[in-house]
């Protein structure tokens, strides 16, 4: 799949990935391929993300940035996730960026991938005023999408916080996936990145017969981003649209 080549990270990029759809997925693929690569590079949070997805990532969860530090210093080339503290069983809530700062500036070089926002596994969401979580040194923004999401009814099967939508009837056709990029750029993306965070969209679950859904999605993404990028992390394949 090569994600590194395809979304161009380099070694110190800071990546926050919002949207839902296979946030989670394309982090731990992230990461992986990092290790492989052997580049240093740390998973974290700005919001909260549930330990048990991130299968194989060996947890480092302290108050103190500066104890995960020195942990992170002996190898971190390693899947390792970091978090401040536990706020259930299995969720984490991360660290604020000026600690991510502290720690960016004790490791060079570093890749951190950040999860900005949740979406309890549905494939799309609506942001509420305090969402997402977007560190201001954040070098690319990946906006990630699930293909299904065309033409289904806006409701809390498919849509997390569906109820901000307002019409409990609508279908997310579009009309209204265009209007939802358009909001989420201008209220959102426009108000917290710097101007040359770059912005990437990536339509995830293009497979089988969603494969159709992906290309109308991409057509209607690709102007409104930086970049456009579909596939499927479950199939193992991507290709760049723009």
């Amino acid at each position: 799949m090569n994600l590194i080549e395809n979304l161009k990270i380099n070694e110190n990029d800071v990546i926050t990935i919002t949207g839902g759809g296979g946030k989670t997925s394309l982090m731990m693929r992230l990461g992986k391929e990092l290790s492989q690569k052997r580049m240093n590079h740390v998973l974290t949070t700005t919001a909260k993300i549930c330990i048990s997805d991130l299968r194989g990532a060996q947890s480092i969860i302290c108050e103190n940035i500066n104890d995960i530090i020195d942990v992170l210093k002996k190898d971190a080339q390693q899947e390792w996730l970091i978090g401040k503290e536990k706020v259930t069983d299995q969720k984490i809530s991360g660290f604020a960026e000026e600690e991510l700062i502290i720690l960016k500036n004790a490791i060079k070089p570093l890749v951190i991938i950040n999860e900005g926002d949740g979406s309890k596994r549905k494939p799309y969401k609506f942001y509420g005023d305090y969402e997402p979580m977007i560190p201001q040194i954040t070098t690319k923004l990946i906006h990630v999408i699930g293909a299904e999401v065309l033409y289904k009814k806006i409701d809390d099967q498919t849509f997390h916080r569906s109820e901000l939508y307002g019409d409990t009837q609508a279908i997310f056709d579009e009309d209204v996936l265009f209007q939802a990029f358009k909001d989420f750029i201008k209220n959102k993306l426009d108000a917290k990145l710097a101007g040359d965070t770059q912005r990437i969209l990536f339509i995830n679950k293009a497979d089988g017969e969603n494969l159709k859904n992906a290309r109308i999605m991409s057509k209607i993404g690709a102007p409104l981003f930086d970049r456009c990028l579909m596939g499927s992390l479950q199939e193992d394949w991507i290709e760049t649209v723009k």
